[in-house]
């Protein structure tokens, strides 16, 4: 009896260095000096320009569509970048100092002079625009009375302000939700998700859930067919 034909394999690291090989080689490499093309806008925010913005760069990410490359903003950049920039950067937990995956075509060399930025038109809706009762975010800045460019409040600082923080948000509740309504209740088993149809009755108040020993540190409790947890953040 012949023997079985062993089938040749390649290991991943070949498989990769195979891909890359095949992807469009960069122009650019870690530490090149790059600017941003006038006409690029901030993907985070796609009314906020990038052009003008000087880096270096500290990574580079071979691509099928082409290289992407990660940028450290130099120093007199992040002196003259409008303010907006670092605040919103603040608010989304997003390194002010840093930018990832700019392609290609976004970049050209700097060559040294005077860094020129691309200033925002305008940022009256980030700074001054009246709150959207449409946007979930916007809605919580309104119970907790803050503006546009300040978040709402977060859990976690203290015990203490943590509780006053749920009152709150239980108050608010309290007063605008009408009793009883339909919901879903989804428990994950493993990879799974279940769903129940429930019917909410009424909302526990903080102060009875911290008496029965539940995790009240960052959700309020619902009483109905079930159990149903709202998560607030």
């Amino acid at each position: 009896m012949s023997k079985k034909k062993r089938r040749r394999t390649i290991s991943k690291k070949k498989l990769k260095e195979k891909r890359l090989v095949a992807y469009p080689q960069p122009i650019y490499s870690v530490g090149s000096l790059v600017q941003v093309n006038d006409d690029v806008m901030d993907y985070n925010w796609n009314d906020l320009p990038l052009g003008g913005w000087v880096g270096e760069i500290t990574k580079i990410h071979r691509e099928a569509d082409g290289p992407k490359y990660d940028v450290r903003w130099s120093a007199e950049t992040l002196t003259k970048c409008h303010p907006v920039y670092k605040t919103l950067a603040e608010l989304e937990g997003l390194r002010i100092d840093e930018f990832d995956k700019l392609a290609e075509e976004e970049l050209h060399t700097f060559t040294g002079g005077e860094v020129i930025l691309v200033d925002p038109v305008d940022v009256s809706q980030y700074t001054d625009r009246p709150l959207d009762s449409e946007d979930h975010c916007d809605r919580l800045r309104m119970i907790f009375d803050t503006k546009p460019l300040e978040w709402f409040p977060m859990l976690g600082d203290s015990e203490d302000e943590d509780d006053k923080l749920l009152r709150r948000y239980y108050d608010h509740l309290s007063e605008h939700l009408v009793f009883p309504f339909e919901a879903q209740y989804v428990i994950r088993r493993g990879n799974q998700r279940v769903k129940y149809a429930i019917t909410v009755e009424k909302l526990i108040a903080p102060d009875v859930v911290k008496a029965a020993d539940r995790d009240d540190s960052a959700r309020l409790y619902c009483s109905g067919i079930g159990l149903l947890v709202v998560s607030w953040f």
